[in-house]
């Protein structure tokens, strides 16, 4: 695993070099080492997507936990966000240019959450969740419609990640008053 490791930061300071016009190589060796003690790994794999941003480097979307597509109602089966989560929908157009489609969301034991899609004109559409869980979906439309369930980098589960990237990324996140998933 460490030999692993070497070698992923050997190719990386390699890719690095070629593509790091205003840092030198000290200066990107330096961040590294900073990084590569953090113990957060949420924290540490932001700070290496900072570095990779400074260097120009593409830095990867979120992560999506399940992709669904269909035309009509549907009930989804459960899903598990192991951290916040955005549902992203796109109700298409039948041609009419009316439509209708509706997300209710559920907690994996049955109990409702609430609706949280109710559109009736084709388009797009998001619904931000910070909590953690298990959950479903009831889908009542009448048009051919898709959805992301996306996992959201979010540095506000605890009140101590939050003092960490503060102080690790030397910026100032807020925290929420009361903290989610504890």
């Amino acid at each position: 695993m460490k030999k692993l490791s070497v070698l992923m930061i050997f190719v990386l300071l390699f890719s690095i070099t070629i593509l790091a016009g205003d840092l030198s190589k000290e200066e990107i060796v330096n961040e590294l080492k900073k990084i590569t003690v953090v113990a957060n790994k949420d924290i540490r794999l932001e700070m290496y997507d900072v570095l990779a941003g400074k260097l120009g480097l593409k830095v990867a979307d979120d992560s999506i936990i399940k992709s669904y597509s269909g035309n009509g109602m549907q009930t989804i089966r459960p899903f598990t966000a192991n951290t916040a989560w955005e549902l992203q929908w796109d109700a298409k157009d039948d041609g009419t240019g009316v439509i209708y489609f509706g997300i209710t969301l559920y907690e994996g034991d049955g109990n409702p959450i609430g609706m949280i899609a109710n559109q009736v004109k084709p388009g797009k559409g998001s619904f931000y969740n910070p909590k953690k869980g298990i959950f479903y979906l009831t889908i009542n439309a009448v048009t051919d419609w898709e959805i992301n369930i996306v996992a959201v980098k979010w540095y506000g589960q605890n009140k101590e990640s939050i003092e960490e990237h503060n102080k690790l990324m030397g910026g100032v996140i807020a925290g929420p008053k009361e903290w989610p998933n504890k």
